[in-house]
């Protein structure tokens, strides 16, 4: 199955680096009818005050005979410098190469600020700020067919997150925009990788707006989270929900995450309820 490829080239991908120091991630979402995304990064700190990131994803839709027609990938890389200890620079690159019908380049850069490291209880706020671009080429309509003029679309964007612990409480927030679309978006056309908010999973169109809440409780632990996400179809004129929820289990130097995403995975579709894991290791 290809499921079972993307797993294996990604662990093979990622065993090497535990030669080096750095950060492992990875984490995964499934649901119905074999729905599965999968993201993975190692991030390396290169000296200098560089980190580099290397980063994958994988994303199926169907467990299909036909598991090729169903499946996307993504590649990408990330530079954080931190130019001084209360800002920092990051830039990120994504290549989406042409599956089922589409391909994309997504890139992105911001500033990220530190304005203190505690004060009355609050511990390590920041903010965030970013503007990147997408370009998207769609072969095919939503109905799998063949269009006789590939789509394409540019959009740009801006997005800020901020967030801070206060005591044992981290909260973040993001709010994320596209500020212009090079062309509008006919009916019946829609791309196959959209993103959202502090979800692992990925849904399909194109997602205009979305506002994210994220809250947790750490302990030595266990730290229980939860979430709220609203965003909005280019196509629709009504708001979608997001909700997640888990635990972060603290063992042995690493992270495990699990928990459920319950959202609406294509414009069109009622909320469907997904099962995501994630882990984080330092190495």
């Amino acid at each position: 199955m290809r499921f079972a490829n993307a797993f294996l080239c990604l662990i093979l991908w990622i065993c090497p680096c535990a030669l080096c120091y750095g950060q492992v991630h990875f984490s995964s979402v499934h649901g119905e009818r074999g729905y599965s995304a999968l993201r993975g990064s190692v991030t390396w700190d290169l000296g200098a005050d560089v980190l580099f990131s290397p980063l994958v994803g994988y994303y199926r839709m169907s467990d299909t005979e036909q598991d090729e027609k169903g499946s996307t990938s993504r590649y990408g890389a990330q530079v954080v410098y931190d130019w001084k200890d209360w800002l920092q620079w990051i830039a990120t690159l994504r290549w989406q190469p042409k599956a089922i019908g589409y391909q994309a380049v997504l890139y992105d850069t911001s500033l990220q600020w530190f304005p203190f490291y505690y004060w009355h209880g609050i511990k390590q706020p920041f903010v965030r700020l970013g503007i990147g671009q997408g370009r998207y080429r769609s072969l095919v309509n939503t109905e799998g067919e063949r269009l006789p003029r590939t789509f394409r679309e540019v959009d740009t964007s801006v997005q800020t997150e901020g967030g801070a612990q206060y005591h044992r409480w981290n909260l973040k927030a993001q709010w994320q925009k596209v500020l212009k679309y090079s062309e509008p978006v006919p009916t019946g056309i829609s791309f196959s990788w959209a993103e959202i908010p502090y979800l692992a999973a990925v849904m399909q169109g194109f997602v205009k707006e979305a506002t994210a809440l994220r809250v947790s409780y750490g302990t030595s632990v266990v730290t229980p989270y939860m979430g709220l996400v609203r965003y909005r179809y280019v196509q629709s004129h009504t708001d979608a929900f997001a909700v997640l929820a888990g635990l972060n289990v603290h063992l042995w130097g690493a992270s495990f995450l699990g928990g459920i995403e319950v959202f609406e995975p294509r414009r069109e579709e009622n909320r469907k309820t997904f099962f995501s894991l994630s882990v984080e290791a330092e190495l």
